[in-house]
């Protein structure tokens, strides 16, 4: 029965952190749509730490 005290709190906190996930409606970017970005923006020449 003290078993139930202590999962009950971590059930409860998971359930809310489950549906505040599915409620903020964030997925995975696509990967063809990074691709795209990365074809957009080429990577330059030069040194990045210089001016």
């Amino acid at each position: 029965m003290i078993w139930l005290y202590i999962l009950m709190p971590v059930i409860i906190l998971g359930g809310i952190a489950i549906y505040f996930d599915k409620r903020s409606g964030l997925t995975p970017p696509d990967e063809l749509q990074l691709r795209e970005k990365i074809k957009e923006y080429p990577p330059e020449n030069h040194n990045s730490y210089g001016p």
